[in-house]
């Protein structure tokens, strides 16, 4: 049976799925989608593979063109349809033609509803059955709006892991072979400090061995696939994503009902922005053990990238209460007030990370970056470079390259930066960030014209694989203003602008553009904007190509 709802019904949904499973009823829903496949492509052969579609129907499922076009395709394939009413809702005139309120069953009316349920759904009396009628409907395409946008925060990239923790789910040395449960909990040791060392790639490995010794384990395919969705936030190799993909899917065929499953699944399609499911794995989890650290802090990640700051909060401070002396669980805590801007709370939860692991060297990155934004550039430095004796790594190196020359440091600016893309070559940012340290130096412009270019070849290629991200035309539209190709810069930034209209960020580098093409006038608009939306006017104070700008008297009025 294919079920068709809205996910913001989910909980009163899967309660009835829970009782069908039960009663022995093979279900299919969205929980089902292999990570990493097409989404259109397994709904429709899911659909078409179905015996019978059951449609949970409320005001939402009709507002949702996910549903509505589910339904559709079912029609166009003689797919059976067992609509169930949620609440009283009124059908639009496409769907009252075919849903007959008679044919269908009313959850919270029918005091035998589950038994009528059952009964249809096995094709006893069609008591809610909705059947064709031996002529296909015309297939009609309803709109469609699931652009997959993969989030990899330059700053946040130390994702959030909280894995060595035992859950009602992990099994016990009888449940698997001895020497593939002793790779097992050395993974989870090795991927608990995952910033040491090697311990990262050693964990995956300790992992694969596992599956490979015990092919039934379904905990050690789970945290397979979170070891490798960690390579790829750090490394940005799609291989990793792609092989975390094949291996969760092994670990929900294994073991559907085991917390950790259901959290790695939820993390992956959180990765590649796929937030509803995400959303639904993870609060499978949590219903399985509400006390699970781990599934807490992930389920708060996804509120955070949702834009939810309240529920993202609660579930950071329930995961940091649960374990209290994980310093993964503060790090993501700390992560998420520093986006906030509550700095000196982020500032406080970083301390308390490294007092519980003073060699976690991502910690020190991320103090740094607190204290460079706060204008205390030598601590903030000091701070990279104590990361760096730790552990050389290209974030450190790349923001202590950014406080270089924002301290007009620029030679070692130049220094930082070269040293960060020796370690990762691929990331237009830094490129660009080198190539406007070269343009304030004198004498300098050659190497600049010649690194602005290949930070937007990179910046080019990254926007095909994700058009709709607004830093990535930000960005070019910046790196093509620098260059002298107005023409693209405008179109780039104008992008940008339409895709994210009310962010500081892309106002400010909107004006920043404008700025270096000649346009004052439109600088200043763009400039005033950007502070009225939230942005700090020292960032822009900050920024070089603003000094002429931060003159103008217009820019005097626009002061809090």
């Amino acid at each position: 049976m294919f079920v068709c709802y809205a996910h913001s019904d989910a909980e009163t949904v899967y309660s009835d799925l829970v009782e069908l499973d039960g009663r022995g009823i093979k279900i299919w829903y969205d929980e089902g989608i292999p990570a990493g496949s097409s989404w259109r492509a397994e709904i429709a052969a899911a659909i078409k593979g179905a015996g019978k579609l059951l449609y949970f129907i409320s005001e939402a499922s009709l507002h949702s063109t996910h549903c509505l076009r589910e339904v559709d395709y079912a029609l166009s394939h003689d797919i059976e349809i067992i609509p169930v009413y949620l609440e009283e809702v009124d059908l639009p005139g496409e769907l009252e033609l075919v849903l007959n309120r008679v044919h269908g069953l009313f959850r919270e009316k029918d005091s035998m509803y589950m038994d009528h349920l059952v009964d249809a759904l096995q094709g006893g009396s069609g008591f809610a059955a909705i059947r064709p009628r031996g002529k296909k409907n015309t297939f009609r395409t309803w709109p469609y709006a699931a652009a997959v946008l993969l989030v990899v925060a330059l700053f946040v990239a130390w994702y959030e892991w909280n894995g060595s923790r035992t859950t009602p789910g992990t099994p016990s040395a009888s449940t698997s072979t001895p020497s593939s449960y002793d790779s097992y909990l050395e993974g989870l040791e090795r991927l608990e400090r995952w910033d040491k060392d090697d311990n990262l790639e050693r964990a995956v490995e300790l992992f694969r061995e596992a599956a490979r010794l015990d092919p039934g384990f379904a905990l050690a395919y789970a945290r397979l696939a979170e070891g490798l969705r960690m390579r790829y936030a750090l490394s940005g190799e799609e291989d990793f994503l792609e092989e975390a993909a094949s291996v969760i899917n092994e670990a929900v065929r294994l073991g559907p009902d085991l917390g950790p499953v259901q959290v790695a699944l939820g993390r992956l399609h959180a990765t590649r922005g796929n937030f509803d499911l995400a959303t639904a794995a993870l609060e499978r989890a949590l219903d399985i053990d509400p006390n699970d650290a781990v599934a807490n802090q992930a389920i708060a990640g996804v509120y955070k990238r949702l834009g939810r700051p309240d529920d993202a909060e609660s579930y950071y401070r329930r995961a940091v209460a649960l374990d209290p002396d994980n310093p993964t669980s503060h790090d993501a805590y700390a992560n998420f007030l520093f986006d906030q801007g509550r700095l000196q709370d982020a500032i406080g939860e970083w301390q308390l990370v490294i007092r519980l692991a003073p060699d976690h060297y991502a910690a020190r990155v991320n103090m740094g970056s607190v204290l460079a934004d706060m204008g205390r550039l030598p601590e903030a430095i000091t701070m990279y470079q104590q990361a760096n004796e730790i552990r050389p790594s290209y974030m450190a190196w790349s923001n202590m390259g950014t406080a270089y020359s924002r301290a007009e440091r620029y030679q070692e600016a130049i220094d930082a930066y070269r040293a960060a893309l020796k370690l990762n070559d691929s990331d237009w940012l830094a490129w660009g960030n080198l190539a406007y340290v070269y343009s304030w130096m004198g004498g300098k412009e050659q190497e600049a014209r010649e690194t602005f270019e290949k930070a937007i070849e990179l910046a080019e290629a990254a926007k095909l694989n994700d058009p709709r991200d607004p830093y990535i035309h930000s960005d070019l539209g910046l790196y093509y203003a620098k260059t002298g190709s107005a023409d693209l810069a405008l179109q780039h930034q104008e992008t940008a602008l339409v895709l994210a209209p009310e962010s500081g960020e892309i106002l400010a580098a909107a004006s920043e553009g404008r700025e270096i093409l000649g346009q004052r006038d439109k600088a200043v608009e763009l400039a005033r904007k950007s502070l009225a939306a939230g942005y700090k006017r020292q960032n822009l104070q900050r920024n070089p190509e603003f000094a002429s700008l931060l003159q103008d008297p217009r820019m005097e009025s626009s002061r809090d």
